[in-house]
């Protein structure tokens, strides 16, 4: 029996001796982080590993995994002869912090914290000796006045010997100023170095994440696997520069992106990919329930009535609410169901006007965000994890461009170039912020909306100096008929074109509009002609806007400037008076 429990203990301690055999061969691996997508708020990163595998099933652990990994989203795929059976994420605590910035900045900092304990110790013995100085200097002082009053010393070596103190002392004082100062230098590089260390390790424990793979091979060929995950702490937004060549016709569009990415690895001559899509792990489709409703009192169901989704903030709440439960996946079934009951509730008991207003501004909100772009810039793109905003290129496109002046008197005196561009190109522009140039100058800022591949826009390149415009009512009559008031206003305006050579000008004006049948208004004269472009006359022309399509000489000033008129009558009840309405006041 006594044997028997022997054997039984040694083969115990062999099957432990060999499961740790094992463990310590598990082989181990970083991998290559090869390529990157950024989201809005998150990143996709793949990372390849090449490994010799020997035949049959093993296992291999990728580590130095992100803080800030989504653990749910690692996956792994691979092609030829071999299979990942499962892959499965594991966080493992550690003494110390083994990335190589991290030891190179402990090293420096340890450095640093050498020479300020070095030289405040020698500050310290500087001052005891300062403080032995004092005490030579007040015994030697008074040891001399006390000779000279003896009459033991004359008054000349009592003089040098003061001369000798004071300048010792001022020898002393320099010195230990000199000390000072270089202390508060290296204790500002050891702030600086602690900073960059803090960012460094911003929001990680002492803790490495890993992935361990369990892999089936067949073959005897070296084995690529490409191990994918999300992780937090990135993101992008599209920036532009347009450059104007009004000469040329043409309009140079920099499309850039500032990403920001602080998910805690570098990504160092990765391909990289900027995407608007939506990442999430939800594969199943959420459940459409059955919808109940009855009869109720419309006064006691009004204060239970949900928020109406008429303004654009509502609707754009509306969307992001129903966003972030879609990526909750089954579990929000509920949430995704009240919002479609509320909704469907607001358009039972809207009119027509607000559920108009409604649906324009869904249909908005879904034309700029619901659109799903992915753009793979060229070549390979180093990212560091910092906090600093980068700035990458996305595209650079020649656009075709018609330039032209808009003149607006009624709203500013300011004459500013525009031009119709058309997007030619194979990229999506997404709304954006953009810096305007004309001719190498910049001119200020706007804003570019969502422009689709063969779509035309429209851009602003800022004021021109060279082109004025000058708005005046000439004469206001007033006479009666019958019982209604007849108003006629004509108006002048005069257009001044600096330049040496003839420009296009686009003049703009308006008649108010009425839509009470008893105020009549109407365009009795214009000279010139207003334009006949048939976009203006299908649209802007039947809501009161005046256009005039104008080429200006060159050197048209003052006596030589180009004059347009225009006439119009109000006529209404005598007994009334003219009040605008604001946009959006009620009737």
């Amino acid at each position: 029996m006594k044997n028997l429990t022997h054997t039984f203990v040694l083969a115990v301690v062999l099957i432990i001796l060999t499961a740790s055999v094992a463990s310590a061969e598990v082989p181990t691996t970083t991998g290559t982080i090869s390529k990157v997508t950024v989201y809005r708020g998150q990143a996709l990163v793949t990372r390849t590993v090449s490994v010799d595998l020997p035949p049959g099933a093993s296992e291999l652990i990728v580590k130095d995994l992100p803080a800030m990994i989504v653990p749910e989203s690692i996956y792994a795929q691979t092609s030829d002869d071999t299979k990942v059976l499962s892959v499965r994420y594991r966080e493992k605590a550690v003494s110390e912090d083994t990335r190589e910035e991290v030891k190179q900045l402990d090293a420096q900092i340890e450095e640093v914290q050498h020479r300020l304990k070095y030289t405040e110790s020698e500050h310290k013995h500087f001052d005891m000796q300062w403080q032995m100085f004092e005490k030579l200097k007040d015994f030697t002082l008074a040891a001399a006045n006390s000779d000279l009053n003896r009459g033991l010393l004359s008054f000349e070596p009592v003089e040098s010997l003061t001369g000798l103190i004071e300048r010792k002392g001022l020898e002393y004082h320099k010195q230990r100023m000199e000390l000072e100062d270089k202390i508060d230098g290296i204790k500002k590089e050891q702030e600086l170095l602690d900073r960059k260390r803090n960012e460094l390790v911003a929001g990680q424990s002492r803790t490495e994440w890993e992935a361990v793979l369990f892999i089936s091979k067949n073959g005897s060929k070296k084995v690529t696997i490409e191990l994918s995950y999300l992780v937090g702490g990135a993101n992008w937004q599209q920036q532009y520069n347009l450059r104007a060549n009004p000469e040329k016709s043409d309009v140079l569009i920099e499309y850039n992106a500032v990403v920001n990415q602080t998910s805690g690895e570098d990504w160092d001559g990765v391909a990289l990919s900027l995407s608007t899509a939506e990442p999430t792990m939800v594969a199943a489709a959420p459940v459409l329930e059955p919808m109940f409703v009855a009869l109720s009192n419309p006064a006691q169901t009004q204060q239970a009535v949900p928020p109406a989704f008429i303004g654009a903030a509502q609707a754009r709440q509306f969307q992001e609410s129903r966003k972030a439960n879609i990526k909750k996946g089954i579990t929000a079934n509920t949430e995704l169901n009240e919002l479609a009951i509320d909704n469907q509730a607001f358009i039972f008991r809207a009119g027509q006007r607000e559920l108009q207003e409604f649906q324009q501004q869904m249909a908005e909100i879904s034309r700029i965000e619901g659109i799903s772009v992915t753009y793979d810039l060229p070549g390979r793109l180093t990212l560091p994890s910092r906090s600093d905003q980068q700035l990458v290129s996305i595209a650079s496109i020649s656009a075709r461009a018609d330039f032209t002046l808009i003149a607006t008197p009624l709203l500013t005196d300011y004459v500013y170039l525009q031009a119709d561009l058309l997007n030619d190109s194979q990229t999506v522009l997404l709304p954006g912020q953009a810096s305007m140039f004309r001719d190498g100058q910049f001119v200020g800022r706007s804003r570019l909306p969502q422009v689709t591949i063969g779509e035309t826009f429209t851009a602003g390149f800022g004021i021109d100096s060279q082109v004025h415009v000058i708005r005046e009512l000439e004469d206001k009559k007033t006479r009666i008929q019958g019982g209604n008031r007849i108003d006629t206003y004509d108006y002048r305006i005069a257009l001044s074109n600096y330049k040496n050579t003839p420009v296009e000008l686009q003049l703009l004006d308006r008649l108010p509009q009425a839509e009470d049948a008893s105020i009549k208004i109407e365009l009795v004269k214009t000279e010139p002609e207003l334009s006949f472009e048939s976009e203006y006359l299908r649209t802007a022309k039947k809501k009161g806007i005046l256009r005039w399509d104008i080429k200006l000489p060159p050197n048209t000033v003052e006596g030589d400037a180009t004059i347009v008129k225009y006439s119009f009558t109000m006529e209404y009840d005598r007994n009334m008076q003219i009040q605008p309405r604001r946009s959006g006041a009620p009737q």
